[in-house]
């Protein structure tokens, strides 16, 4: 059964036919009532990627309906027809939702069907504390220490959607995993460092989700990595973070320094990961990064490194040599990995070590346990244009098990990187986009584009895409 425009679709479901026996229930001529939230049950499926939504039988019932929702950006994820009583959807991680069901009319059993009953639930971490609005998160955590149930469970500090919080000096979470996050993607909390030696310090698992945050007093990384546990050192002497350093859906301003940095300890994070994240940096001469790298691990080095979905760009008086730089002992298989990944997934980049080198890390260079994977990017006038050679480390897309390139535009003072869609020996797909990709206002942040390739194959940061209404 299929209703116009293919909005709704007849689902079947093998575990509950409402068919036969189930019909001949002997509820007839009744007004049906709806399942309670309560027995309403939301099951991730084993990989997290989908939800399994179920409920108990109403009987007498025509089938149900279902409508689930993304209250995060309003997207309805599934309207559908149901003659069954559980239904899958895809499962967005740190997501909010409501589900509106309701029980249709069985005309057969004249049976009137119900009004919706809606269940609001969400895809984040259980929160362990929520901190008040108007908290200098410095003075919250010397008086509420992080607990030791932190050292091996995540433990999610909910900030207060709209919420205004400021960080008067660095907080150490040290051996502690945690989360500072906004529980809203659309009305984040603002946190503001207002020293010039702030830092906030991990030595273990940690992620920033939701928050806009002001760094623009500190000149310490944003960033800065603890002083390590002895008890996590590993194959290769390193310091081995089973799991990953996060930021994703933040908007950030004001960074002086390194966005993040290993304090020159030997550290070996399994994950960086920052993603649906804008970072405005301002790079500034009062500090040592115009030797270093926005992301620095002086030290050590990131097993996986995934930047997607983001925005970064400097209007700082000076620049970083690198985007990112390890120390030149790291490579995979000497942390007891079998293989690394270097990722860059539809992001937009301005201005960054333009005059320098946009990627360093010399145990990587040539070897088949490196893998990268380049896609759907947008360049413009970074890494001296040169930044494809340097991400796959000065050697051939050949030397490589695994060099993925695909729809990049590495634009450098109106000039391309590549010719006939190709920068020979690094990215040789063929599909380098060689216009200009016509950003609205990129010295005041909006890297809207107007350029017909870059639209049509839909490259850099989404949240820039926009089309004519």
């Amino acid at each position: 059964m299929c209703l116009a425009g293919g909005a709704l679709t007849m689902a079947s479901c093998a575990q509950d036919d409402l068919t036969g026996e189930q019909f001949g229930s002997g509820v007839r001529n009744s007004q049906l009532v709806a399942p309670s939230a309560d027995q309403i049950s939301v099951t991730p499926s084993t990989d997290g990627s989908q939800q399994i939504i179920a409920w108990p039988v109403v009987d007498g019932a025509g089938g149900y309906h279902a409508v689930l929702t993304n209250v995060d950006n309003g997207e309805v994820v599934k309207d559908t027809l149901i003659d069954g009583i559980t239904f899958a959807a895809q499962r967005i991680e740190d997501t909010n939702y409501t589900l509106a069901l309701s029980v249709l009319d069985n005309e057969k059993l004249n049976n009137k069907g119900s009004e919706a009953v809606t269940k609001a639930f969400s895809t984040f971490t259980a929160t362990y504390q929520v901190i008040p609005d108007g908290t200098d998160l410095a003075t919250y955590f010397e008086e509420n220490a992080v607990p030791d149930e932190g050292l091996t469970t995540m433990l999610c500090y909910d900030l207060q959607p709209g919420g205004e919080y400021t960080m008067s000096k660095s907080v150490d979470f040290g051996n502690k995993q945690v989360t500072l996050r906004t529980t809203s993607i659309s009305n984040h909390a603002k946190l503001k460092l207002t020293a010039d030696n702030v830092s906030i310090k991990t030595g273990t698992i940690f992620a920033l989700k939701n928050l806009d945050i002001d760094a623009s007093q500190s000149f310490d990384p944003l960033i800065s990595l603890s002083t390590p546990d002895e008890s996590i050192k590993g194959t290769g002497d390193y310091y081995i973070v089973r799991g990953a350093l996060t930021i994703n859906g933040c908007n950030i301003t004001g960074v002086n320094n390194n966005l993040i940095y290993d304090g020159n300890k030997k550290y070996c994070y399994e994950s960086v990961v920052i993603n649906n994240t804008m970072a405005h940096l301002t790079l500034s001469s009062q500090t040592n990064v115009s030797g270093n790298a926005v992301i620095y691990f002086k030290g050590g080095f990131a097993n996986t490194l995934q930047v997607s979905n983001s925005t970064i760009w400097n209007t700082g008086d000076s620049d970083s040599k690198y985007f990112v730089q390890y120390n030149n002992s790291g490579r995979a298989t000497r942390a007891g990995y079998n293989n690394s990944n270097v990722n860059f997934l539809n992001c937009t980049f301005y201005n960054i070590a333009k005059t320098g080198q946009w990627a360093n890390y010399g145990g990587f260079n040539g070897q088949k346990c490196s893998y990268f994977d380049v896609e759907r990017n947008i360049f413009v006038d970074c890494g001296n244009k040169q930044v494809i050679r340097r991400i796959l480390g000065g050697r051939s897309a050949s030397s490589y098990d695994v060099a993925k390139t695909l729809f990049n535009t590495y634009m450098f003072d109106g000039e391309f990187e590549s010719t006939g869609g190709i920068v020979e020996n690094y990215d040789v797909t063929g599909n380098c986009l060689e216009t200009d990709p016509g950003f609205k206002d990129a010295k005041n942040g909006d890297f809207t584009i107007s350029g017909s390739a870059q639209l049509e194959n839909k490259t850099g940061d989404p949240r820039w895409i926009k089309t004519a209404e």
